[in-house]
């Protein structure tokens, strides 16, 4: 089995909703990381406080043929008519080791069960 990891970074007020939607599309297991982004824009300040919003990395190893399925879902998540509010990207894995194999055993009998 080929496997992808799929890497998102989005304001943690959409952490939950990206998790939910992204294991309905077959992800079985994800990887939280905190974030802090330093982008392009000019920080907002309130009252003289700078304001920086808190991301979160989630991480998935999934199965190749999940990869797309999960970033068309995270697209309807992320991109809403203000814009973007986050990044969903994969990249292939060529090795891997320490993946527990009833892990493996999941993302096969999900593929069984999709009919893939």
């Amino acid at each position: 089995m080929k496997f992808t990891a799929v890497v998102v970074i989005a304001p943690d007020d959409l952490e939950d909703t990206v998790i939910r939607e992204a294991q309905r599309a077959g992800a079985t297991g994800v990887t939280i990381l905190p974030g802090k982004g330093i982008g392009g824009e000019t920080k907002r300040t309130f009252f003289g406080l700078t304001f920086e919003g808190a991301q979160t990395v989630l991480l998935m190893v999934v199965g190749t043929h999940l990869a797309t399925p999960i970033l068309k879902v995270l697209h309807d998540i992320l991109i809403d008519e203000d814009g973007s509010r986050g990044i969903a990207f994969s990249v292939p894995i060529d090795h891997l080791t320490g993946i527990d194999m009833q892990q493996v055993a999941r993302f096969e009998e999900h593929m069984r069960r999709e009919g893939a």
